[in-house]
């Protein structure tokens, strides 16, 4: 149904006098017909708005950071440098909780072979990187042996893209994701110094690779496949 108001023609069906409408003649008229759209249109957009305010508060409700412990010593700071002193440590265990709640236990050296993302928020780099390798993982098989988990971090409710809930939900990450601490201690254990921030564990525990910055998706393809049990 048209919400554009309709001329009532008068009960007698007598007409003004003159060749146009009552419409065609009256400027006035034009106006409020005029008027009348753009507060639909603004209407529209108000409760649009007002509704993905409603979902981010719900959204919001849920806890970004939680308790984490960690197991281990931890890894130097990621400074670029070659050749990287964390290469052939084994990397630290942690426990954290998914955004549900959900208990998760990350153990380097259980016989799978890990790829660690660690992402903020309020990240531009990040906020490329993370669809790019979600898109990827749902085109995509991983290698065998091998699992991603992406880790939550340096999360600030006053920076954009709050809350991460919300973010990696609307990219739909699938793969597991925890909550850092509100310390970032995960991040701190892995030597994690910049965003977005990668880190390749071989199956038996040891770090054999680091990365600070984007992944394209020929540097992804090859991080897997060069941590994945058997390739060396």
């Amino acid at each position: 149904m048209s919400n554009r108001p309709k001329v009532q023609k008068s009960r007698s069906g007598s007409r003004p006098s003159g060749s146009g409408t009552a419409s065609s003649s009256n400027p006035l008229l034009k106006w409020m017909i005029a008027g009348v759209a753009v507060l639909v249109v603004v209407a529209v957009g108000v409760a649009l708005l007002a509704s993905r305010d409603a979902e981010q508060r719900e959204q919001s409700g849920v806890p970004q950071v939680s308790d984490v412990s960690i197991e281990g010593a931890p890894l130097p700071v990621f400074e670029g440098e070659e050749p990287d002193p964390a290469m052939e440590r084994r990397a630290p265990a942690f426990a954290a909780t998914s955004f549900d709640g959900t208990e998760v236990s990350v153990l380097p050296g259980d016989g799978t072979a890990k790829v660690i993302g660690f992402f903020a928020h309020w990240c531009p780099h990040c906020q490329r990187e993370l669809p790019r390798i979600a898109d990827w993982m749902a085109n995509n098989q991983l290698p065998a042996g091998v699992e991603v988990i992406a880790v939550s971090t340096a999360v600030d409710a006053g920076s954009p893209n709050y809350p991460p809930s919300a973010w990696f939900e609307e990219e739909q990450w699938p793969a597991v994701v925890v909550r850092d601490s509100a310390d970032s201690e995960i991040g701190d254990a892995y030597g994690l110094r910049g965003f977005p921030y990668t880190v390749g564990i071989a199956a038996d525990g040891r770090v054999v690779a680091r990365v600070a910055g984007e992944l394209n998706d020929e540097a992804w393809e090859f991080l897997l496949e060069f941590i994945a049990p058997g390739s060396g």
